[in-house]
């Protein structure tokens, strides 16, 4: 039987958060009578809302009675919003119809908790079982519950004809509970059956929607279970068995992922660049084609930064790949032109792979996101190392030979490569302010000025909607740059003035001598600060210069003789009684 809802609830039937809408009034038709109205399969992304109930209340941590009492609370909720109770004194079972679903799909989220909640319980018991036989047994009861409420989920699923995913889904999930139930009975041969099932499902859903990666971790999440069974099994003597199951599901899931790739394929087969076009008649180039554009599409969309690093990874991976694959294919007349589209393709991720690494680096620089512990802190000389290699992967997109040399994309090149020079020349001068190197930043954030001018002005000739957030940012760049300047500037006047006052200090007090200061006082901290005695060896002294030319005139000049007026000596007995007396 199908649903058919009205023109008045189209809008309702395609949100996205359908666990949230109440729908009331949903009038059923026969299909004959109502052709014209829009068929919507009842979709509900299981998987997804399991993992967000475990990661946000407690399985983070394996804090299974804290999920376990959120289910609870949740359930209790539901029930309440949905006016399901059980009565009030006397307790009065209440099933969960498929009619019940057309209502609301919130039913169906209230036996997905109700199998959640007994497999948290279980596992919870399961920390205790090895100690306590009794907790063994309540384990197998609670995991059985859980069992049926996940085969009530997929029977349900099946009979409301939901879309093949939810109903995979679903499968999936019963494949999984059985399996983890036979693993605690100890029925290896069963268990790997049921959980090779679930993988096999998770593993073919993990191609055809676009959250893959939740896919394969619950794919890896069931592989040590798997393997130990298969190590029990083969101790005993017995033959690996793997599940089949969903054979009918599969192959209409596989039909909607060659639709997908061959439609998808058909719409890229003819590219235009550059002015020029050419076609890829190779099939398998066509789907890397696909998924590279998806993975770029994802990229740009991604927050989490070691996601969208590994979604660059997997686009320069497939842009090598097709570039072999066309070197190796039939020679055409636009094999440069292909060779030249994927190569610049190549060098555009490249560079907003390095650009989003960048980004990172400068938000942990400004303090926007937190160091992790043990990670490497940053500074700018990183943010140098990136934007050198951003501007060498832009010259060697100058260098594609197909590129129009007068064509907007080669002067965005240049446009691009002027606006990280000058990201360069400021982080450079960031790194000397760092090293108080004053007078080197001051140069270099005069340079960087210089840049921005230029580059604004390359920028409003492109008249171009996407280099106003350049402008922007390099109007917010010169306003960091007068402040960073004039800092750099004070730091260098305040170094000059301390130097000049560290040697007045030391010109006054290091080198005096103390002989110089004994009517000073003085108080001796250490023994740095002793006064100088002596020098050695000493300072040298004036002296008086040795003439360059001597005096010999003397030697020809006659004197006046002066014998006259030289007292004579007396003689007779007045000197000889002189003599006698020593005068």
């Amino acid at each position: 039987q199908h649903y058919y809802i009205t023109n008045n609830l189209r809008m309702v039937a395609e949100n996205d958060n359908l666990s949230d809408v109440k729908i009331e009034d949903i009038q059923l038709e026969d299909a004959a009578d109502k052709s014209e109205e829009l068929v919507c399969p009842f979709a509900l992304s299981l998987l997804k809302e399991i993992k967000e109930y475990q990661n946000l209340h407690g399985l983070k941590h394996d804090d299974y009675q804290r999920y376990r009492q959120y289910c609870s609370r949740r359930l209790h909720r539901l029930y309440k919003g949905l006016k399901f109770l059980h009565g009030g004194k006397k307790f009065t079972n209440k099933k969960i119809t498929p009619d019940l679903f057309v209502k609301d799909i919130r039913y169906m989220q209230i036996i997905l908790l109700q199998a959640e909640r007994a497999w948290a319980y279980a596992m919870d018991l399961k920390q205790f079982a090895n100690t306590e036989s009794r907790k063994q047994v309540h384990l197998i009861a609670k995991l059985k519950k859980a069992v049926f409420y996940a085969a009530e989920l997929e029977s349900s699923c099946v009979s409301l004809k939901c879309d093949t995913t939810t109903q995979l889904e679903a499968k999936a999930y019963h494949h999984y509970m059985t399996g983890v139930l036979l693993f605690e009975q100890g029925n290896w041969q069963k268990s790997v059956v049921s959980l090779s099932a679930a993988q096999k499902i998770y593993n073919k859903l993990a191609d055809a929607v676009e959250d893959s990666e939740l896919y394969r971790e619950k794919h890896d999440e069931m592989t040590p279970k798997v393997q130990y069974c298969l190590y029990n099994i083969q101790s005993m003597g017995g033959e690996n068995v793997q599940g089949e199951d969903g054979e009918g599901l599969f192959q209409e899931l596989d039909s909607i992922i060659a639709n997908k790739a061959t439609k998808s394929a058909a719409a890229v087969r003819e590219i235009k660049w550059e002015g020029k076009g050419f076609t890829i008649s190779n099939d398998d180039i066509k789907i890397q084609l696909v998924q590279m554009e998806d993975n770029i599409q994802l990229a740009k969309e991604c927050s989490d930064h070691d996601k969208r690093l590994e979604l660059y990874e997997e686009i320069l991976s497939a842009c090598r790949e097709i570039s072999q694959q066309i070197k190796k294919g039939d020679k055409t007349e636009s094999l440069e032109l292909m060779t030249d589209y994927f190569t610049y393709i190549r060098i555009k991720n490249t560079v907003d792979r390095f650009l989003a690494m960048a980004q990172q680096v400068a938000d942990r620089l400004a303090g926007v996101v937190e160091t992790r512990a043990g990670s490497k802190i940053a500074r700018p000389e990183d943010l140098v190392r990136l934007y050198d290699i951003i501007l060498q992967n832009y010259a060697d997109m100058r260098d594609v030979t197909s590129l129009d040399k007068d064509g907007d994309t080669y002067q965005m090149i240049d446009v691009n490569t002027m606006y990280y020079r000058t990201k360069r020349c400021f982080y450079i001068a960031e790194c000397h302010l760092g090293q108080s190197n004053w007078l080197n930043a001051i140069v270099l954030y005069d340079k960087c000025s210089e840049h921005i001018e230029q580059t604004i002005q390359a920028a409003n000739a492109l008249q171009s909607s996407k280099n106003q957030s350049m402008i922007e940012d390099l109007q917010v760049l010169s306003k960091q740059i007068y402040s960073q300047r004039c800092s750099a500037h004070a730091s260098a006047f305040l170094q000059t003035q301390l130097v000049e006052e560290e040697m007045k200090e030391i010109s006054s007090d290091k080198n005096k001598m103390l002989a110089d200061s004994l009517e000073e006082f003085k108080i001796l901290k250490n023994e740095s600060d002793l006064p100088t005695i002596a020098t050695l060896p000493p300072d040298f002294q004036p002296i008086p210069c040795k003439p360059t030319f001597f005096d010999i005139s003397l030697n020809h000049i006659e004197f006046p003789d002066l014998e006259e007026r030289v007292e004579k000596e007396s003689s007779g007995i007045l000197g000889f009684t002189k003599w006698i007396w020593g005068k």
